[in-house]
């Protein structure tokens, strides 16, 4: 059975982070953008300030450790891995003290990767020690499967969770936001398919492009923070990126630094823990279904807002979690609204997030179509892992 008791008595090992407060080292964070929003000009960044000597690594302000990085790149893969290296120049211009020697960069030549594959590249992470692996993207990664659909997210999930726990580094995994609906913000629904892969994430960040109207005309990235298990999250910080280019106009160097947000846009406000609070509430219900008027007077308490902006931030909740809710009538006169999670969707919402927290030491990744049926692996020092089965 595939189930690990957990001793209580055992101190807890310290959660270190690869950027304080944002990615946490062995475990899988998330990063969803748009299409050409930044997020390979974000990732190359922090990949080539850990090429920098030890103590002179930086990004976004917060120390960076130095090490192997791995850089996957499937998104866009031409042979060259051209945007890729691309912004590796254009960040060893702005800081030469780097070695492109620390980065190593890959391209899948098939539709994706296989489990055997992925398990060829858990044992390169070993050998090279890499601290940082960057998955760009989880939807050209894992082409194969239905990234709506629970059972199936979830086995290249766990196979990415368990590697990132296997090799310790900080496993970084892009993704695609959907579409924006009428009346919605860039990102409120959050990145794309089964809520299972966002559950089985440590960390999750949503990247958006501020209107260069509200800051100036400059280019400012809004990098939200949606889920940070180990640190403070339901805000967000702008990120500016500023390139120098020579006298034909072609980009030669670029440089990030956090700035400020407007303030309609900064998440770090009374709307924002309303928010947290009231998704953090409904997922926590049990499935119980939760009165709208409940969720109302509960954004009102914990973000000091009055009626109409509390009723806004449950709004924006509930848009967050549309695919995992559903809508009811309670029993009362008028039959108010309330909300549950839906049967089919209680895994991924409430119990993925609890149930398969644990790191199982000896399995890679569980596959089959119930995602019970296990292929073990080894990890032993000196063993290569064997993984079987499809996703």
């Amino acid at each position: 059975m595939p189930i690990k008791v957990i001793d209580l008595t055992l101190p807890l090992q310290r959660i270190d982070f690869l950027v304080p407060d944002l990615v946490p080292f062995g475990y899988v964070t998330f990063l969803g953008a748009r299409e050409g929003v930044g997020k390979t000009t974000l990732l190359t960044g922090l990949a080539w300030q850990m090429t920098r000597p030890d103590g002179r690594g930086e990004f976004l302000r917060r120390p960076v450790p130095s090490g192997p990085v791995i850089y996957l790149n499937t998104d866009a893969a031409d042979g060259q891995s051209r945007p890729v290296r691309y912004w590796l120049e254009q960040h060893r211009a702005t800081f030469p003290d780097g070695d492109l020697g620390g980065v190593q960069v890959l391209e899948s030549t098939g539709a994706g990767l296989t489990p055997d594959e992925l398990g060829e590249l858990l044992n390169m992470a070993r050998e090279m020690g890499t601290r940082c692996v960057i998955v760009d993207s989880f939807m050209s990664t894992f082409p194969g499967i239905d990234g709506n659909k629970l059972d199936q997210a979830m086995r290249p999930m766990l196979a990415l969770r368990d590697f990132a726990a296997q090799t310790g580094a900080a496993v970084i995994v892009t993704d695609h936001l959907p579409k924006r609906g009428a009346g919605e913000k860039e990102g409120d629904r959050g990145i794309m398919g089964s809520t299972g892969k966002s559950a089985q994430a440590r960390a999750v960040h949503l990247l958006t492009r501020v209107d260069p109207d509200t800051v100036g005309g400059r280019d400012v990235l809004r990098w939200e923070v949606r889920k940070a298990s180990f640190a403070r999250s339901g805000y967000a910080l702008g990120v500016e990126v500023t390139r120098t280019e020579d006298d034909e106009g072609r980009a030669v160097a670029v440089r990030l630094e956090p700035c400020d947000l407007p303030d309609e846009d900064a998440q770090d406000t009374r709307t924002g823990r309303a928010v947290t609070a009231v998704m953090a509430h409904l997922q926590a219900s049990g499935g119980a279904a939760v009165p709208h008027a409940e969720l109302v007077a509960l954004a009102i308490e914990r973000g000091n807002l009055r009626e109409r902006a509390a009723r806004e931030a449950v709004r924006q909740a509930l848009g967050r979690m549309w695919d995992c809710l559903e809508e009811v009538k309670e029993a009362k006169r008028g039959a108010p609204k309330a909300y549950r999670l839906k049967a089919a969707s209680d895994t991924h919402c409430h119990t993925a997030t609890n149930s398969l927290e644990a790191v199982q030491d000896d399995v890679l990744f569980v596959a089959g179509s119930d995602c019970h049926k296990s292929a073990t692996a080894t990890k032993a020092d000196g063993e290569d892992a064997e993984v079987l089965g499809t996703w």
